[in-house]
């Protein structure tokens, strides 16, 4: 039955799958299913993001006989579709996505060099193994192809143009500076005068504490970035303030100044799968307190050349294709499709 499957928990990985499916939308039909996380709410996911799918719940998905599976997520719904594809949501270092599991798929939509070899590093895939497919971030294109220019991104923001801008984007859970440092880096950050736009991932945005939270910056003067696409974030500012997230690694394309915060509990969380020794926080100075952070915030400014070696050299390991993925992930497709 021809036609492909999109999976999804949560709004990013719509952001995600998005590229993909405006490509193919007139090609063949397209189907969407939702299970979302713990605690998190179901229903529809693609339509509030553009994407017109035939949606169906997951206990209908997984008898859905169609040629390809899309998934940005572990797990597979599609079983009984021809093609299992799997297109990661990002690169980060904390080591979660290296999982045998991932060998229930057929193709694996790899991101970079350093994934690649992660992977074969573990012994969960050989090298040439015919699952990887070299693809990139299909997200990422629309930083690269001039889709989002830094002016048409402020304007979306509601940023004027004077003023330099602060992307303050933590990540989630124990890994995430947000619990410990997410306060300070609002005080401080308005106070020296920048402009600050503050994204929170998906899963923070379920606690109704940050959700009251946020009111409360944007009552301060923060901008709170609620879109799930953070391209246009990025795009728009001109330094970003992160810390295991995958968006410090995305926003290495840029080659602007990235400040690094550590979470006081990631090494008990992710103690057995991070890796810090590769790349880790090489890209930007890890602040450990509020004058560092004062001084790396200056530093940024005054000196953004700094650390632009490490960041375009980790850039060109953590990806394949930059501003070209989408059309490499196409084409695989395309191929199962008709083959």
């Amino acid at each position: 039955m021809r036609g492909v499957l999109l999976f999804a928990r949560v709004p990013m990985n719509v952001v995600y799958l998005r590229p993909i499916y405006v490509a193919l939308k007139e090609e063949t039909p397209i189907w969407g299913t939702v299970k979302p996380p713990k605690g998190g709410e179901g229903g529809d996911l693609f339509s509030p993001l553009g994407l017109e799918v035939k949606l169906v719940p997951p206990w209908l998905a997984s008898h859905l006989p169609l040629e390809v599976y899309l998934s940005p997520d572990v797990m597979v719904v599609g079983k009984r579709c021809r093609w299992k594809i799997h297109t990661f949501h990002g690169v980060s270092f904390k080591g979660r996505a290296y999982t045998p599991k991932l060998l229930a798929y057929d193709r694996l939509f790899i991101i970079g060099p350093y994934m690649e070899k992660r992977f074969i590093e573990k012994g969960i895939l050989k090298e040439n193994d015919p699952r990887i497919v070299r693809v990139g971030m299909p997200k990422l294109d629309p930083l690269l192809d001039g889709t989002w220019t830094g002016e048409k991104a402020r304007t979306y923001l509601g940023l004027d143009e004077e003023g330099p801008v602060a992307l303050y984007a933590p990540t989630w859970g124990a890994g995430s500076s947000l619990k410990v440092w997410g306060e300070m880096v609002v005080d401080v950050t308005l106070e020296m005068g920048l402009k600050l736009v503050v994204k929170l991932h998906d899963h923070s945005l379920r606690d109704p504490q940050w959700r009251a939270r946020m009111k409360e910056w944007e009552g301060r003067g923060a901008v709170v970035y609620r879109d799930p696409d953070i391209v246009p974030a990025m795009a728009a500012s001109d330094l970003l303030v992160s810390d295991l997230s995958s968006v410090a690694n995305e926003y290495l394309l840029l080659d602007r100044p990235i400040i690094y915060l550590q979470a006081p509990d990631f090494e008990r969380r992710y103690g057995e799968t991070v890796d810090l020794e590769t790349w880790g926080f090489a890209a930007g100075p890890l602040v450990k307190d509020r004058e560092s952070f004062k001084k790396a915030l200056i530093e940024a400014q005054d000196h953004p050349q700094v650390y632009s070696e490490v960041r375009r050299s980790m850039a060109s390991h953590l990806f394949y294709n930059p501003g070209r993925a989408t059309q490499k992930a196409v084409d695989v497709i395309r191929e199962l499709l008709n083959g």
